[in-house]
């Protein structure tokens, strides 16, 4: 049986690309700029609409940042879900390996990814501490409480490891590594010890 699909009209398509093109030309000035120092007519000439455009999609400019920062929060806690996901075809004693590789993934992004860089550091100052910690909780926390869990299950973390504490200690452990790498002078290095950190991190909580 056909069902039908709702068309969209021209409209309606030119509302979301003029959408689509202000968060692109918003995030390309938040990384090169800074938050701060992006006026709304830079990002509203730079897409070429006017002011009157872009407040009919955002109602400001922190808008902007954090629909940006909540959908790289939302792309960080999948890669965590697949990597819990892997782990049904990864051999016992191997769990922790892909945990420690997600882990690094993520430190990892804060050298070549200019953009998880500068949103992640910004965040707690444009957000506030509060708003940016309650969107951690709510959208990466679960998937890292569900890797740790499963670890746990399979026999791979030590006894007596709170899950739910350890996974919110290594999230602001993981947050607090972008910030020293974004701030460093050498960022290769700044990246190489804080990964040497949180591996020992890791394997202090690993059987």
């Amino acid at each position: 049986m056909e069902t039908d699909m709702p068309v969209r009209t021209r409209r309606q398509m030119y509302a979301e690309q003029t959408r689509l093109a202000l968060l692109d030309n918003a995030l390309d000035a938040f990384v090169r700029d800074g938050y701060y120092a992006t006026s709304i007519d830079a990002i509203t000439s730079r897409t070429l609409v006017s002011k009157g455009a872009l407040y009919r999609h955002f109602p400001d400019k922190k808008s902007l940042f954090l629909e940006l920062f909540t959908t790289l929060l939302h792309e960080a806690a999948d890669r965590i879900d697949a990597a819990a996901d892997s782990l049904a075809s990864t051999p016992r004693g191997g769990g922790p390996h892909v945990a420690a590789a997600c882990a690094f993934d993520f430190a990892q992004r804060s050298l070549d990814d200019s953009a998880h860089r500068e949103l992640l550091r910004q965040a707690p100052e444009v957000l506030g501490e509060r708003t940016y910690t309650e969107l951690d909780d709510k959208i990466v926390l679960p998937p890292l409480v569900r890797l740790l869990e499963t670890l746990a299950s399979r026999g791979e973390l030590a006894d007596g490891v709170p899950v739910p504490t350890t996974a919110r200690l290594f999230l602001r452990a993981l947050c607090a590594a972008n910030t020293i790498i974004a701030r460093a002078d050498d960022r290769e290095a700044a990246l190489a010890e804080t990964t040497t950190a949180l591996s020992l991190f890791f394997t202090g909580i690993t059987a």
